[in-house]
Protein backbone atom coordinates (compact mmCIF):
# COMPACT_ATOMS: atom_id res chain seq x y z
CA UNK A 1 0.00 0.00 0.00
CA UNK A 2 1.00 3.51 -1.05
CA UNK A 3 -0.29 6.47 -0.32
CA UNK A 4 -0.92 9.66 1.95
CA UNK A 5 -3.39 11.17 4.67
CA UNK A 6 -4.22 14.17 6.23
CA UNK A 7 -6.19 14.67 8.94
CA UNK A 8 -8.09 18.14 9.90
CA UNK A 9 -9.04 19.05 13.26
CA UNK A 10 -12.19 21.28 14.33
CA UNK A 11 -13.35 22.37 17.27
CA UNK A 12 -17.57 21.90 17.37
CA UNK A 13 -19.60 22.77 20.40
CA UNK A 14 -16.33 22.04 22.63
CA UNK A 15 -15.50 18.56 21.17
CA UNK A 16 -12.82 17.81 18.88
CA UNK A 17 -13.56 16.43 14.78
CA UNK A 18 -11.24 14.62 13.01
CA UNK A 19 -11.71 14.99 9.20
CA UNK A 20 -9.54 11.97 7.70
CA UNK A 21 -8.55 12.58 3.82
CA UNK A 22 -6.69 9.78 2.33
CA UNK A 23 -4.97 8.84 -0.95
CA UNK A 24 -4.20 5.43 -0.89
CA UNK A 25 -3.04 2.73 -3.54
CA UNK A 26 -2.98 -0.86 -2.64
CA UNK A 27 0.20 -2.09 -4.42
CA UNK A 28 -1.48 -5.61 -5.35
CA UNK A 29 -5.13 -5.70 -6.98
CA UNK A 30 -5.59 -8.57 -4.88
CA UNK A 31 -5.13 -6.13 -1.48
CA UNK A 32 -7.73 -3.32 -2.79
CA UNK A 33 -10.79 -4.44 -0.86
CA UNK A 34 -8.70 -4.70 2.35
CA UNK A 35 -7.93 -1.41 2.08
CA UNK A 36 -10.80 0.74 3.90
CA UNK A 37 -10.60 -1.70 6.75
CA UNK A 38 -7.42 -1.24 7.14
CA UNK A 39 -7.33 2.61 6.91
CA UNK A 40 -10.26 2.64 9.83
CA UNK A 41 -8.28 0.59 12.11
CA UNK A 42 -5.33 2.35 11.62
CA UNK A 43 -7.64 5.75 12.01
CA UNK A 44 -8.92 4.13 15.38
CA UNK A 45 -5.72 3.34 16.56
CA UNK A 46 -3.93 6.86 16.14
CA UNK A 47 -6.86 8.88 17.78
CA UNK A 48 -6.30 6.24 20.56
CA UNK A 49 -2.90 6.86 21.22
CA UNK A 50 -3.65 10.52 20.89
CA UNK A 51 -6.23 10.86 23.67
CA UNK A 52 -3.86 8.62 25.77
CA UNK A 53 -0.64 10.91 24.99
CA UNK A 54 -3.19 14.14 26.06
CA UNK A 55 -3.69 12.49 29.29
Amino acid sequence: MKGHWTGIFTEIDGKTEIDFTEDVTAKKLIMKPFVKAFLKKQQALYVSDLEKALQ
